[in-house]
């Protein structure tokens, strides 16, 4: 790369290859990245082995690596296990600069035993972590940066059409996967004894047992609503817009989008109690984000509901410093310093 302290001289934009498909028709955290991205300074390169193995970047930077190698089948997730031996040849040799954002602690369903040997010659390769709290452990010795995440003020609209919440809604949204603990709220609702309560539970369902999870429930519970389907922007904000609270009963919580999603609509939310979801109620407000311990019960739910009817309508939780412009800036900063530190690959 040309010296920039040299007069004339043109420095091109550092060229990250994120570890994830970018563009795709559900935009994804690293999506929300590159949209506010400056491309002067960096250009970001959607993920294929073909760039990874054989292109010219500087810097990789990985989210939840597993999904490198996962396959449904069996020949495929070989095939995609050597594909990736063959990438941590590579940095081997080259050297280029590796960022991980560790968006959770450990991969919500576990992989094989080769698939985390793997991982973990990656993780020895890493020469910066981004965590999106405080509270996220990495290897020690290695430079880390916080980078909080980001809102969704500005795709979701908290000033679209009014609520027309009745102060009874409980909202738990997004991809059904059995660690989010949807069975356990489903246990806990039904012991709700309020005949004006709603649940509603929306999203895609991972497999065929999330979605008879649900689909009994309703059967069983009038008050349960389903919507078993992938939601766009503008019906997430309908639902979200008509709930009292959104629930999180994730068996553990560490980063989550919805979460971020819930409060970028000004909606309170119940999620576990740990140290990252108390930083959080201490940063937005105590009206926004409510704790349980597990297990989930009635009475957590029936709280919920009622510290929500009290607060200011006209409140909006505190989000400032989470615009994903400011995080994008962050990330160019981290890009720039590893592409400096590297060798290029």
């Amino acid at each position: 790369m040309p010296d920039a302290r040299q007069p004339g001289s043109v420095v091109r934009p550092v060229r990250v290859l994120q570890s994830v498909r970018l563009g795709g028709g559900h935009p994804s955290y690293a999506d929300h990245v590159a949209a506010a991205s400056d491309p002067v300074r960096v250009e970001l390169l959607s993920f294929s082995y073909r760039t990874a193995l054989t292109g010219h970047w500087d810097v990789l930077h990985v989210h939840w690596p597993e999904n490198l190698i996962r396959r449904r089948s069996r020949p495929r997730r070989a095939l995609r296990a050597v594909l990736f031996a063959l990438l941590l040849l590579r940095i081997s040799v080259r050297r280029p600069g590796v960022v991980r954002t560790v968006h959770n602690v450990a991969p919500h369903e576990p992989g094989h035993r080769f698939e985390r040997a793997l991982l973990a010659v990656l993780d020895r390769c890493v020469t910066c972590f981004v965590r999106l709290n405080d509270e996220t452990p990495v290897r020690p010795g290695v430079p880390v940066v916080t980078i909080p995440h980001g809102h969704y003020r500005d795709e979701l609209d908290p000033a679209g059409d009014p609520p027309t919440d009745d102060g009874r809604t409980l909202l738990f949204f997004g991809f059904l996967r059995p660690y989010k603990g949807v069975d356990a709220l489903v246990e806990a609702f039904g012991e709700l004894a309020d005949p004006s309560a709603r649940l509603v539970i929306a999203g895609e369902p991972a497999n065929a047992a999330m979605r008879a999870l649900v689909e009994e429930a309703a059967a069983a519970d009038p008050r349960v609503e389903p919507h078993l389907t992938f939601l766009s922007d503008e019906d997430l904000g309908a639902l979200v817009r008509r709930a009292t609270v959104v629930v999180l009963p994730y068996r553990e919580i560490h980063n989550s989008g919805v979460l971020f999603a819930a409060l970028s609509l000004a909606c309170p939310v119940l999620v576990p109690e740990n140290a990252v979801t108390a930083a959080l109620r201490a940063e937005v407000g105590a009206d926004w984000v409510r704790g349980f311990t597990h297990p989930l019960t009635a009475g957590d739910l029936s709280s919920a509901l009622r510290q929500a009817a009290d607060r200011d309508p006209a409140a909006v939780p505190d989000l400032a410093g989470r615009e994903w412009s400011a995080v994008a800036d962050r990330y160019a900063e981290v890009f720039q310093g590893r592409a400096s530190t590297g060798a290029r690959a």
